[in-house]
């Protein structure tokens, strides 16, 4: 596979439609996508957003990555921060709530229906000049505040000139599945499709190995363009799944370009996430195999990202965490959460900034996170009494946060 080529839309027209449908109507409308990583999500997306320009609208777009899925409101930042300016002619307390939780850290966490009223207020203060589309891709890994209030959202955009259209996979819990929207499924392509994308990338493959591809891929598109390659030479022998073909290609980058690498993906870069993030120096090579976009610093695909830490062994992932920490020294809740996965024998500091972060998360919506560090900061923490303290605090958050098992847990522990 040529790297920097994202998939053709072969055999998606009934999924187009739809899509490009949206933006005729007259009426506002939500939309979440699901379906199976690899299947051309994204790539549908990308075909939104430019027809969505062509039509006249503004987009937003955020993607979930795991790296950032426990930092509450990094999904919401990340859609809104292009709007954060236009913030003038709102309401001055839905401003206040806007600037407190994407802009700094509230005294109280607003609830969600507070800070999606406030979000609601700014979407149309802009809508009203120029309609709104708002995409998120990779929901499934959305941090959870987030993924609360863009449903809250998608639920009450009424009459405004706003579409919102939400990515997941099928096989993972999002915060969208209970949400009530519409919904639109990115089946497995039909045989034909599957055999015009295969012809269209590898004309002329050999009989045996078009076979072998059209059948283990089973109408993937990501798998399509994937698996002819990692077939020659093996004799017959089963594809291997996806992940194992970008394992493979992985671990035969020099050290220097896998290093920089599992930094990247650690840290959530590479997949139109926003912010402050490792900047790799050594990837050549895996732009040239096709791991890593030629021109974006972007993963070719999230399945690229979830290969690299696996490849890495355990010493290798804490070493880079502890990078990613002095790289985010002035963000407390981006260094807590790598300095929890970085350190394993007991350090009073670390367990001071992991309480820090904690502390900082809570204020600002991130109850199940605040809980997980204060936990860590305990199991880091030499001295007895305050590991207690520190477990103590965590059941108390627990509680307040409804999260009662925890909770109890906590403070048997305590």
């Amino acid at each position: 596979m040529a790297s920097g080529q994202s998939l053709p839309l072969v055999g998606r027209d009934d999924e187009q439609i739809v899509l490009t449908g949206l933006l005729d109507e007259d009426s506002a409308r939500a939309l979440l996508l699901r379906g199976a990583a690899g299947a051309g999500k994204s790539a549908l997306l990308d075909m939104l957003v430019t027809e969505a320009g062509a039509a006249g609208f503004r987009t937003l777009r955020a993607t979930g990555v795991p790296a950032e899925s426990t930092i509450a409101y990094a999904g919401l930042h990340q859609l809104l921060h292009p709007l954060l300016a236009l913030t003038a002619g709102m309401d001055p307390a839905h401003r206040g709530i806007l600037d407190a939780v994407l802009g700094g850290a509230p005294h109280q966490p607003p609830s969600v229906m507070a800070l999606g009223v406030a979000v609601l207020d700014l979407l149309a203060l802009v809508a009203a000049k120029r309609p709104l589309l708002l995409v998120l891709d990779d929901g499934q890994w959305l941090d959870s505040p987030s993924a609360q209030v863009s449903a809250f959202v998608a639920r009450r955009i009424g009459d405004l000139p706003l579409r919102l259209v939400v990515a997941v996979r099928d096989t993972e819990r999002s915060g969208f599945d209970d949400a009530g929207l519409d919904e639109l499924a990115v089946t497995p392509l039909s045989p034909a499709a599957a055999a015009d994308l295969l012809d269209s990338r590898f004309p002329g493959l050999a009989p045996d190995l078009r076979r072998l591809t059209l059948e283990h891929a089973s109408g993937n598109p990501l798998a399509l363009v994937e698996l002819p390659p990692s077939l020659t030479g093996r004799d017959g022998q089963d594809p291997r799944p996806l992940e194992q073909i970008f394992t493979d290609r992985i671990r035969a980058l020099p050290g220097p370009e896998r290093a920089d690498l599992l930094r990247m993906a650690l840290d959530g870069a590479g997949r139109r996430s926003f912010g402050t993030h490792y900047v790799p120096r050594r990837i050549t090579t895996a732009r040239e195999t096709g791991l890593v976009e030629p021109v974006l610093l972007q993963f070719r695909h999230p399945l690229v990202a979830s290969a690299v830490v696996e490849v890495a062994s355990l010493n290798d992932r804490r070493a880079a965490h502890a990078d990613l920490a002095r790289l985010h020294a002035a963000d407390p809740e981006r260094r807590a959460m790598h300095l929890a996965a970085a350190t394993v024998d007991p350090d009073p500091e670390v367990a001071a900034a992991l309480e820090q972060g904690a502390g900082l998360t809570v204020r600002r919506g991130g109850a199940a996170t605040a809980v997980q560090w204060l936990t860590r900061a305990a199991e880091l923490n030499p001295r007895p009494r305050d590991r207690a303290r520190l477990l103590a605090d965590a059941a108390f958050v627990a509680g307040q946060a409804g999260l009662l098992e925890r909770a109890e847990t906590l403070v048997a522990a305590a």
